[in-house]
């Protein structure tokens, strides 16, 4: 039965999943990213992404911004293209799918990554921070079958490191408030 506080994540994990149902990618890759997009469903799921004033929901969208910031900028370094309105629309592009990537696969890894290292209350950080990056990681699978160049796979990789260290960063702080 639907109740009113679930309301506000079902009508979003629908959403999300017409997204990517309606999206050009691969079939298994969708169904990886409509599997971990149901996880916003689950109950503990939702209570660890909505601690700490949205806590992870946030740590997703800085690590969205600062990772697409900084692609832009190692392209602008390189290449030196004229900032204008083409050059802000390629960033859009940019943060949203990075944005997908990351609200569909990484909070569902991190919510995995906090509860597995939970257990481990000495080496928390450290146990947490490998399961972020083999998260990461694991999406070389994806692309074996497309025979894309190994260095491709490093992208997520980082990504799930930077998603680990904000996500750190902002634990402590929400610590010691």
């Amino acid at each position: 039965m639907l109740k009113p506080k679930n309301i506000i994540p079902t009508i979003t994990v629908t959403l999300v999943l017409f997204i990517i149902y309606a999206s050009t990618i691969p079939g298994y890759i969708k169904l990886v990213l409509a599997i971990f997009s149901i996880t916003f469903l689950i109950p503990i799921a939702r209570e660890i992404m909505f601690e700490n004033g949205l806590r992870k929901i946030k740590v997703a969208f800085y690590t969205a911004l600062i990772t697409s910031l900084g692609i832009m900028a190692v392209g602008t370094i390189t290449d030196s293209p004229p900032i204008d309105i083409e050059y802000f629309m390629w960033f859009l592009i940019l943060f949203f799918f990075s944005s997908l990537g990351i609200f569909c696969y990484g909070i569902p890894a991190s919510i995995i990554a906090e509860l597995v290292s939970k257990r481990f209350v000495r080496h928390r950080a450290l146990i947490s921070g490998l399961i972020h990056i083999g998260f990461g990681l694991l999406t070389a699978i994806f692309g074996l079958s497309y025979y894309l160049s190994p260095g491709v796979f490093i992208i997520p990789a980082l990504y799930s490191g930077f998603f680990f260290l904000i996500d750190e960063v902002t634990r402590r702080r929400m610590k010691k408030t």
